[in-house]
Formats: C-alpha cells, structure tokens, sequence
C-alpha cells in the first residue's frame, strides 16, 4: 500500500509538472508578443506623447515671454515719455495673435493673413510688431481675421531714426520703405543676403552713418510708438537721384518668414 501511494504521489507531480510546463509554453508566444508591443510600440507612443507635450509647453511659454518683451518694451517707452525724450502718445495695449497663412487675399509675399479681427478690437491702420521689431500695419479687417501688410511692401513708409550714438548730431531721421522681394545691395559687393529687403531715404547729405547703424521708429506721425527696431543698414549709404540727400539698404530686424505670432496694437 505504502508503495502504491508513492507511485501514484510521484505520477501525480510529473502531471503538474508536466501540465505548468505544457502551459507556460502556451502562453508564450503571447508574453513575448505583449512584451514587443510594449516595447516598440507603447513606449513609443508615450514618447511621442511626452514630445508633443513639451512642445506645446514650450510654444505657450515663448508666448508668454514674447508677450513680457513687448510689456517691458512699453514700460521703456512709457519711461521716456516720462522724461521727455519721446512723443506723448496714448497708451495702448497689445493682442496677440497667430499667424494664418503668407500672402493674403492679393497672394503677395509682402502679405500675412493673422487670426483676429475686429471682434477683438483690431482695426485698419493697426501697427503691427513683434519683440524683435516692427513687422507691419494691419491693412484689411474681417470680422475674425485681418490683413497685415509688410514693411517690406513699397507701398508702405515708415518715419525712423538711426541711434547714431552721438548726442552732438541731435536725431537723424530718415524714411524706410521696402522694395518688394528683390536682393538687396544688388549694385555693391556684399556677402549678406536679404530676403525682404528695405532702404532707407531722406537722410542728411552731410552725415555718413556706419554699416550696422540700428534703425527704430521714430513716433513722428502717431502710427508706431517710437523706439521699435525697425533693422540695421546693410552698408554705407550713398546719395540718392536727387544729389541734395542720402539713402541706403536696410537688413530687416524681423525674419518674416518664421513668423508664428504677432502683436497687433489696440487702437482706443
């Protein structure tokens, strides 16, 4: 008896044994496939997932530091107007806003199309910049959406100063216009290429500002407060057709290709 319940005992275990092994076998396949899916796929996924998320979070804070530029840029203005040293102008807020599309309604280069309109207090003859500088002035209004024309538009003219550093000169004023999508400097040897080039005219005979000299708005007019960089003379300046003035090639301070937002200021 003693013998026949250890034969059956010894049967039963290599049954079990054998059974878990036969199982774990079958379900093998599915544990390897479950663990190549997570591994290849899930994590990817989550990857993907965490990017996306970094990358919005990143977008909302460049916003949020462009929009903190442009506050500190007019608590600058708002500081020399105390002083005197700017145009009194009324004060005026920002809107941010995204960039459609590149072209407008003509299809024009010189052209954005922006996403918000007159709902949220945009109106033609807006000025229109971003932290860097000046980008343009709105030109057509919809009820959501407007148009901004570029600075480097020809048909726009801009009153600016160059910072000459040089207190004795007193202000030098000139005006900047674009001239379409053309090279700039096209009749001088120069190793800088300008996609939306602008020139600057109307300047003093008898002065010769330096190449990179910064140009701002100067706030003559009431468009665009003053201090706005508008760009940076490419090289020397030269007489113009006239004889009796100066003007020059002017590097944009904006790259308006990579646009993204811009800021469109609140007219009342």
């Amino acid at each position: 008896m003693v013998g026949a319940c250890v034969c059956a005992c010894a049967a039963v275990g290599l049954w079990i044994v054998g059974g878990f092994a036969v199982v774990a076998e079958a379900v093998y396949p599915l544990e390897k496939s479950a663990t190549w899916f997570q591994r290849n796929v899930t994590c990817r996924v989550r990857t993907l997932w965490r990017r996306q998320s970094y990358a919005a979070e990143n977008a909302r804070l460049r916003r949020e530091n462009d929009m903190l530029r442009m506050a500190l840029q007019d608590a600058e203005r708002d500081a020399a107007r105390v002083r005197g040293d700017e145009p009194d102008m009324p004060k005026k807020a920002w809107i941010q806003a995204p960039v459609l599309s590149r072209g407008g309604t003509t299809g024009s280069k010189n052209f954005l199309r922006i996403g918000k309109g007159s709902s949220d207090g945009v109106v033609k003859g807006s000025a229109v910049a971003v932290p860097d500088g000046l980008v343009g002035i709105v030109s057509e209004v919809s009820l959501h959406t407007c148009t901004v024309k570029l600075i480097s538009d020809p048909s726009v003219r801009v009153s600016c100063e160059l910072e000459t550093g040089n207190a004795s000169l007193g202000a030098v004023y000139g005006i900047v216009s674009g001239t379409g999508a053309q090279t700039a400097a096209q009749t001088e040897t120069t190793v800088l290429y300008v996609v939306n080039p602008l020139r600057i005219g109307h300047l003093k005979n008898d002065y010769e500002p330096a190449p990179r000299t910064r140009i701002v708005t100067s706030g003559l007019g009431g468009v665009f407060p003053r201090g706005i960089a508008v760009g940076y003379l490419i090289s020397g300046t030269r007489n113009d057709e006239t004889k009796l003035e100066r003007e020059g090639d002017v590097a944009p301070a904006v790259d308006f290709p990579s646009l993204e937002e811009v800021f469109i200021r609140r007219e009342g």
